[in-house]
């Protein structure tokens, strides 16, 4: 019997600790303001997580098609999709809120949910190339959390 890899969470808890603090230290300049956190947060989450999947644009593409509901029937959706990713974040950023915009988040992460559940279920043992190919992170219910968490946000913004 051989004994199963240790899975590494370790570069995903630090990039979303950094991305959760950064979000933060505008908090204290600005004083306290629940959807200024949430549109910093959303537009470094994203920005942060579509930069690290173009360093190997191909290899995100070709990792992501295992998995996701949509780049398996659509191949230049895994192309596209860490810059709609990007732009998506620089919006939030600068300070807009869009209706569409957060529409579009809100299905980008029900779908994530959806392909990380279905994987999960079906016990496939795949890499996430949620942060790109640099790390090589396991797809487990942290992934399925954390797409689960941005819905959760982006459904709060959308209501508010």
């Amino acid at each position: 019997m051989k004994p199963k890899d240790k899975k590494n969470f370790t570069p995903l808890i630090i990039v979303i600790l950094s991305i959760l603090a950064v979000s933060l230290l505008r908090q204290f300049s600005e004083g306290w303001d629940v959807m200024l956190w949430m549109m910093d947060f959303m537009g470094i989450f994203l920005v942060t997580f579509g930069l690290f999947k173009i360093v190997d644009l191909k290899g995100f593409k070709e990792g992501f098609a295992t998995y996701d509901i949509i780049a398996k029937k659509i191949p230049a959706y895994g192309y596209a999709f860490p810059f709609i990713e990007i732009c998506l974040g620089i919006i939030y950023l600068v300070g807009y809120m869009y209706l569409w915009q957060n529409i579009l988040v809100l299905i980008i992460s029900i779908l994530g949910s959806l392909s990380a559940y279905l994987v999960i279920r079906n016990k496939d043992e795949i890499q996430c190339v949620c942060l790109g190919t640099l790390f090589k992170i396991p797809m487990t219910w942290v992934t399925f959390v954390e797409n689960l968490t941005m819905g959760i946000m982006v459904a709060w913004m959308i209501l508010l």
